[in-house]
């Protein structure tokens, strides 16, 4: 008498499992002979590509050194140009700038001239007109009598803020020149 007595309905489901647990075991097995092939092959690759690496390693140095060099001087050759090509610009500026305070200061005595010798009434007229630094910078080149005059002729709000202007310039003027004087 058998073991086990089993019907046909039990039996075949666990001769299937079975068969699939073999089936599975078979390709296990095979699957882990593949994988240590392709490990070995692997290896085996790493092992010469770090043996080539090795073997080139001096000659990439060299070349990279060589064409960090070629990169610093072409770097270094333009810096050469631009710095030329500033100096002329700056040369230029100066020369403009010379050429406009030159202008300026002509220009400057005729506006204080005309200025000086209009009615305190219409200077002061005028001057409203004008920008503050302007304005300023005018009656800081009149004489004091003719600048007074044109104050007492102009709102009170902005003689008195002209007037705090122009002793805040000469504070500073007066301040650079001690410095100057004591360096």
């Amino acid at each position: 008498m058998p073991l086990l007595k089993l019907s046909k309905k039990k039996f075949f489901p666990l001769k299937c499992a079975g068969v699939s647990l073999g089936l599975c075991m078979t390709l296990v097995s095979a699957s882990a002979q593949t994988n240590e092939t392709e490990t070995e092959e692997l290896t085996i690759a790493i092992e010469q590509a770090k043996n080539y690496c090795e073997a080139i390693a001096d000659q990439a140095k060299d070349a990279r050194i060589a064409w960090q060099m070629r990169a610093l001087f072409d770097v270094e050759h333009q810096m050469k140009a631009k710095i030329t090509e500033l100096d002329a610009k700056i040369a230029e500026l100066r020369m403009w700038v010379k050429r406009r305070d030159e202008i300026l200061q002509r220009a400057e005595g005729h506006v204080v001239n005309i200025y000086a010798n209009m009615r305190p009434d219409a200077a002061a007229l005028q001057l409203t007109s004008l920008d503050d630094e302007t304005a300023v910078s005018i009656l800081l080149q009149m004489k004091a009598r003719k600048a007074s005059s044109v104050l007492a002729e102009l709102a009170s709000e902005r003689a008195a803020y002209l007037t705090d202007l122009m002793a805040e310039l000469t504070a500073r003027k007066a301040a650079k020149q001690s410095m100057g004087v004591s360096q």
